[in-house]
């Protein structure tokens, strides 16, 4: 397995099938898919993208004056679950972060997925909070310095 650059369109399937099943690929796109300075990441095993998530500069309002970067659509294939390639991906994320001078990672997890933010230093912030159609989400947060 190891880790790469892809475009937001690379993303599309596996956001479907995790996130979205059902749903047409078209409600894959997400707000600031396509901005500069949001990046795409693939973990890739054997030609097949096995885990994807996607990062824009995005600021909670909790932490002023700090460079933070919001992970979002992150989806990992249910066969691959357990295998470390969604933490591989977030970790080389944090990485390539902390090189950009970025202090803070922050995400919106599904609720099913905090024990696995958790597991790589994630805090959660805040309360619980419904996101129509998908579920319960947690704000949850990094420190990358």
């Amino acid at each position: 397995m190891h880790v790469k650059f892809i475009s937001v369109e690379d993303t599309f399937n596996l956001r479907q099938q995790i996130l979205k099943p059902g749903c047409a690929l078209t409600s894959c796109y997400f707000p600031k898919d396509n901005e500069p300075e949001t990046f795409h990441l693939a973990v890739v095993d054997n030609n097949e993208i096995v885990s994807v998530g996607s990062f824009n500069r995005s600021s909670l309002p909790f932490f002023a004056n700090t460079s933070q970067y919001h992970l979002k659509g992150m989806a990992t294939s249910l066969s691959y679950r357990g295998k470390n390639a969604g933490s591989t991906l977030v970790k080389f994320a944090m990485d390539y972060l902390k090189q950009k001078d970025v202090n803070l990672l922050w995400c919106n997890a599904r609720v099913t997925a905090v024990g696995f933010y958790q597991k790589l230093g994630f805090t959660i912030i805040g309360d619980t909070f419904e996101v129509e159609g998908i579920g319960l989400h947690q704000t949850m947060y990094i420190n990358l310095n």
